[in-house]
């Protein structure tokens, strides 16, 4: 093998053959670059993944950014929720006689893990909404919100619909608004209510960076399901990889915190605000809700004690077999 100073000498020298002499400073910067740059390029390669991703997953998570970077290359499961109205093991056993395997998740109640991604038409009841696709960690925040009778909950950014939909087959008797900006989007929300035939969602278009929309009603319970990098859900996604830059995170953060310091506005005291993003990097959840809790003193963070993820303020699931990358905090208005 040549080695790699020599090759580059050589490769300088072919420009005096061809008579291009001005050429040779332009070919040495442009080889001892790529020299210089190999490690870095290698480990590109060997991740599948930018440079300043692997950095700022490793700064984020210094003992097990590797694992986050693995399980990002690997196939997503196809989860799907189970109506609470159909008991999930019943289910189950409608899906094994149609030859559909499935496990199911130890952390969300009506979670069913296909062992194969199969199209929605050979889902049992599908259309007449038995099932939602949805993964296990999107899966939790219903759960989390818990809500109740007469209760006045906001899903802000709520497109698709499908932790809406959940809210609601949870507790039909609390009133539900769906808010997005993109009419296009909403127009899947009222897909999915026709489908679920839900009673108890109102859609409303409009801005969560405003109050244009707002008709003067505190709500009991907010769902802020915050735009974000969504580098939890690059192995669904892996065009995330190529479209995401690190200035986009600069201005995904001041998003996130120009809609919650506006939603938590909206809040009644003593109602609960749930944050949650599907991305892993720390900026965008952990220290995003701890610079709200400086800026408002009337909040206060409400540890989640639930057997999945990792954290004091709120709690970030990482990428795994059975769930997506997922983070979840809730937020306590002081009254």
């Amino acid at each position: 093998d040549t080695p790699i100073h020599a090759a580059i000498n050589e490769t300088v020298g072919v420009a005096e053959i061809i008579e291009k002499p001005w050429a040779k400073g332009f070919i040495n910067a442009i080889l001892r670059g790529i020299d210089r740059d190999s490690e870095i390029i290698e480990k590109n390669k060997h991740y599948s993944h930018p440079s300043w991703l692997i950095k700022k997953l490793k700064q984020d998570y210094p003992k097990n950014f590797q694992e986050i970077l693995i399980e990002n290359n690997k196939k997503a499961p196809m989860t799907i929720r189970v109506h609470p109205s159909i008991q999930r093991d019943d289910y189950q056993q409608q899906l094994q006689e149609i030859n559909i395997y499935s496990q199911t998740s130890s952390i969300a109640p009506q979670a069913l893990i296909l062992n194969d991604a199969v199209s929605v038409t050979k889902l049992p009841g599908f259309e007449n909404g038995s099932c939602y696709v949805q993964d296990t960690s999107a899966q939790l925040a219903a759960q989390l919100i818990s809500p109740k009778k007469g209760e006045l909950i906001l899903d802000a950014c709520s497109a698709p619909g499908g932790k809406a939909t959940h809210l609601a087959e949870l507790c039909p008797e609390a009133n539900i608004i769906a808010l997005d900006s993109d009419k296009q989007r909403l127009s899947k929300v009222q897909e999915n209510l026709d489908r679920f035939k839900n009673h108890n969602i109102t859609i409303q278009q409009g801005d969560a960076r405003d109050q244009e929309w707002w008709d003067g009603k505190l709500f009991d319970k907010i769902l802020l399901d915050a735009p974000c990098s969504s580098t939890g859900v690059i192995r669904r996604h892996p065009d995330i990889k190529l479209l995401k830059k690190p200035k986009d995170i600069s201005q995904i953060t001041k998003t996130q915190s120009l809609i919650l310091g506006n939603l938590w506005g909206l809040l009644k005291p003593g109602g609960r605000l749930l944050y949650a993003t599907c991305s892993v990097i720390k900026d965008e959840n952990v220290h995003q809700i701890s610079q709200f809790l400086d800026r408002f003193k009337d909040a206060k963070n409400e540890k989640i004690t639930l057997p999945w993820g990792d954290g004091d303020i709120g709690r970030q699931q990482l990428p795994q077999k059975e769930y997506d990358g997922f983070y979840y905090a809730k937020l306590i208005k002081n009254r």
